[in-house]
């Protein structure tokens, strides 16, 4: 009598269980998920499907007959095939699923859709190799076999095929020539459309323009156009911007007003150095081309306008003039005139005298003329015992300065927090962009408030580093008292980050 293995029931057991244990993840990602982790959960569902069949005994096996002067006869076991299949395709999808996520968490971005396909294809082409190996070596030659595809394809490939190649071997250019990759800013032909690479697929590359479209691009297509790589070799970008200043001004002392802006702006690169050029002599002023390097073109715009507010800023304290142009007749009161700018200086001034009280814009953070940047910017606001500052939820990026009064900081379930001039609040919303945290409400006896917007706050941030410490740490100090943000938070590590990446997979795999 043949004796039975006592390790052999509970080997059988624990197969049935890994079998229940696939199909419940199989359901499950199949069910709730999309990409390689939906193709893991469809290969664990054929293979445990297909290994049940074999279970009991179900076996079915083909017979195909291949004319050819051997007459060979090729067996195929459909069971087992498929359970193959199945598992091939559960292995390669949870390749893909690791090495993205891998790539999420060094580098920051995922494999792009070109990346996986050749790996997809490269893993499908080895297990497909390995299972012929393994079960139909010895039953047919592959030499045969390749011979009679290749040839049937080349026909194909041929005469449909032609657009789809170029493309196809066109986006491997452009990986293998490193032209871009995902996330680089490019521009399409000298002062064509600029956008960021989305992605690059076999046939085509996908670019986020700056205006927010998706441009799809066919990459024969795009490499035989002219490609701006904004981002390679640096992201460091020339910028040359016009300015007209009066003859009345000697061109030496239009320079250094204006270099001085230059070299204080925190926007502008230090090396190479700034320069301001005398290029021409207009009509109606001089003209002057201002060339300095800003950092990266996806904050271009933001440099630009802030380089040319200072400028105008410069030079109006310095009384030196941007001419309208001679052929424009302007009719003005001038006594009229030099009363509105008085009154204009003189609140100003007092605006500035204001601004100076409070101590977070004291000489310890910023310079007088910078206090009269933020003064003559300022919008002061009146309200009555009871009126609304700003109201929680709602978008806004300014911050406020109390003249005199007071306002109470209203938080839900929690008491009032009260402050009194020579205060602010609302940094909040303006260092972090994020909606009000809170409704501010004027006090008993009504407040009069300086309203900064971020546009006139933020050269100020970007010129002293000091400053803008200074005043996230004043705003987290807050939030923590307000209880709007966990005291003992702190930025995550890469161990955490890789930690968090083996609990993600690890959570993935969990059958519920």
């Amino acid at each position: 009598m043949e004796s039975i293995s006592p390790l052999q029931p509970v080997a059988t057991i624990l197969i049935w269980l890994i079998a229940i244990y696939a199909t419940g993840l199989g359901v499950k990602l199949f069910v709730k998920t999309k990409g390689d982790s939906r193709g893991l959960g469809l290969g664990l569902l054929i293979a445990v499907a297909s290994w049940v069949v074999i279970a009991i005994d179900g076996e079915y096996q083909v017979r195909v007959t291949i004319h050819n002067p051997d007459a060979t006869t090729l067996i195929i076991p459909l069971a087992r095939t498929f359970m193959e299949f199945g598992l091939l395709m559960a292995l390669v999808s949870f390749a893909l699923v690791v090495l993205s996520n891998i790539f999420i968490t060094l580098q920051g971005s995922d494999l792009i859709r070109l990346q996986k396909a050749l790996l997809r294809s490269g893993l499908w082409t080895i297990g497909l190799a390995v299972i012929y190996q393994l079960h139909f070596a010895g039953q047919y030659s592959i030499q045969t076999l390749v011979i009679g595809v290749s040839g049937a394809l080349v026909f194909v490939l041929g005469l449909g095929l032609q657009r789809t190649l170029t493309n196809l071997f066109s986006g491997f250019d452009l990986q293998a020539d490193h032209v871009f990759q995902k996330g680089d800013m490019v521009q399409i032909g000298v002062g064509g459309l600029e956008g960021t690479v989305w992605d690059t697929s076999l046939r085509s590359t996908r670019i986020h323009t700056i205006d927010g479209q998706m441009l799809v691009v066919a990459n024969g297509e795009l490499l035989a156009k002219e490609i701006l790589n904004l981002d390679q070799p640096t992201r460091a970008l020339r910028v040359r911007r016009n300015i007209g200043i009066s003859y009345t001004t000697p061109p030496m002392r239009a320079k250094d007003v204006m270099l001085q802006v230059l070299h204080q702006e925190s926007a502008v690169l230090k090396s190479p150095v700034p320069k301001v050029l005398l290029t021409s002599y207009g009509d109606s002023c001089i003209h002057y081309e201002l060339r300095f390097w800003v950092a990266d073109r996806r904050e271009l715009e933001e440099n630009v306008d802030s380089v040319l507010s200072r400028v105008w800023y410069a030079l109006r304290e310095s009384d030196i003039e941007i001419p309208f142009p001679l052929r424009t007749i302007r009719m003005v009161d001038m006594k009229a005139d030099a009363q509105q700018v008085a009154a204009c200086e003189e609140t100003v001034s007092r605006m500035e005298q204001i601004v100076a009280q409070c101590p977070l814009f004291d000489e310890s953070h910023m310079s007088s003329a910078e206090r009269r940047e933020l003064a003559r910017d300022a919008q002061q606001i009146e309200l009555n015992p009871g009126e609304l500052a700003v109201r929680q939820g709602e978008e806004s990026d300014s911050m406020y300065l109390l003249v005199s009064g007071s306002v109470r900081v209203v938080l839900k379930d929690k008491e009032p927090i009260e402050i009194k001039s020579p205060h602010w609040f609302g940094e909040m919303a303006l260092l972090l962009n994020q909606p009000r945290s809170a409704d501010v409400v004027a006090g008993e006896h009504g407040v009069t408030l300086l309203r900064f917007a971020k546009v006139s706050v933020l050269p100020v941030l970007n010129r002293r580093p000091e400053f803008a410490k200074q005043l996230r740490m004043i705003s987290e100090e807050r939030r923590v008292a307000s209880g709007l943000q966990n005291k003992s938070s702190t930025p995550s590590t890469f161990a955490q980050r890789v930690g968090r990446l083996v609990k993600r997979i690890s959570t993935t795999l969990i059958p519920w």
